[in-house]
């Protein structure tokens, strides 16, 4: 019996262990960090690593107690260690790609209207769902942290000129480039990107084929260029979408001087599985934080929304206004 026991406790750990990478095994060649629900459950790490922590230290208490009154119970202390282990690889992954969020960027000595300073750019990237997030706020941090890309997921072009005109009326000036989605369908299929002119000229090319739109601006005077994504989201019935879209999304990373930014609906597993090596300009800074949803702990939540780019990050943090469903990432970067 004891050898039951034995296979059944390795068994368990095997499964826990393929938790942070389920990658690594492939069902008809499509990996299991892209197939429903694992996709779901490796986007929260921090849920997983509560649930692997506080199931290894019930087993381990059971193990105490056994080895008390018969002692016995070395393979379920086994399985309890075991446990903890995988509940702390989860959090040493989500630690390295970053936890500490500031929650504000340092002083902007970046672009200005009449100056290029030190040339840093500032991007702002936020899923304002629809009109739940007042682009009052949005504009207090675009001014406060001096950002000159903002790419607002789920918002209409309405919101993104009254932001443009919020901040003129401050003595900004922004242009403002839409998705183009119907004005009558939800604001879900809506992305705006509001770009500071002091980054110069910009013409906006063809997107590149979302279900729910997205926008890519060309630079005419040597500024990066522009992608804002938004993915449809990794829920049951759309799989496939899901997997077409954000395989074309990681397809972009390999431009040069180009950020790209949104709500990706995909975390850095997800980028990996399908075969990129994206640069998230957020690794190592607030990587690890969650941004959706925003009712929870940032150590329990996705962070789903990023800024991919080959510019070097010199600051980033997450910020939360409104009553959007998602917080919001900041980032500054340097060429």
């Amino acid at each position: 019996m004891k050898y039951v026991y034995a296979l059944l406790v390795v068994l368990i750990l095997a499964v826990g262990a393929l938790t942070l990478d389920p990658s690594l095994v492939s069902v008809g060649g499509t990996p299991l960090s892209l197939i429903y629900p694992v996709n779901q459950m490796i986007a929260v790490r921090g849920v997983v690593a509560a649930v692997c922590g506080l199931v290894g230290i019930i087993v381990l208490i059971m193990a105490l107690v056994r080895a008390l009154m018969f002692r016995k119970g070395a393979f379920i202390a086994v399985l309890g260690v075991g446990l903890l282990a995988i509940a702390g690889g989860h959090l040493l992954i989500l630690s390295d790609r970053g936890l500490d969020n500031p929650g504000a960027l340092p002083p902007d000595y970046g672009l200005t209207h009449v100056a290029e300073g030190t040339g840093e750019v500032t991007v702002l990237s936020y899923n304002t769902l629809g009109g739940e997030t007042a682009m009052t706020d949005i504009a207090t941090i675009v001014m406060d942290n001096g950002v000159d890309v903002v790419v607002l997921s789920e918002t209409s072009t309405a919101n993104g000129e009254a932001l443009a005109a919020s901040l003129a009326a401050a003595g900004q000036g922004f242009t403002v480039y839409s998705s183009g989605a119907d004005p009558y369908n939800p604001e879900i299929e809506s992305t705006v990107v509001v770009l500071s002119d002091a980054l110069g000229e910009y013409r906006q090319g063809p997107d590149i084929g979302l279900t729910w739109g997205s926008l890519h601006l060309r630079s005419v005077s040597g500024g990066p260029d522009i992608i804002a994504v938004h993915p449809v989201a990794p829920v049951r019935g759309l799989e496939e979408s899901w997997r077409s879209d954000i395989e074309r999304v990681y397809a972009q990373c390999g431009a040069a001087n180009t950020i790209m930014a949104g709500d990706f609906n995909s975390t850095i597993d997800h980028m990996q599985a399908t075969g990129a090596s994206c640069q998230s300009a957020l690794d190592g800074y607030v990587g690890g934080y969650g941004t959706w949803p925003a009712s929870v702990p940032g150590i329990f939540g996705s962070p789903i929304d990023n800024v991919f780019t080959d510019w070097t990050t010199k600051a980033a943090a997450v910020v939360e206004v409104g009553n959007s469903d998602h917080r919001g990432v900041l980032v500054r970067l340097s060429r």
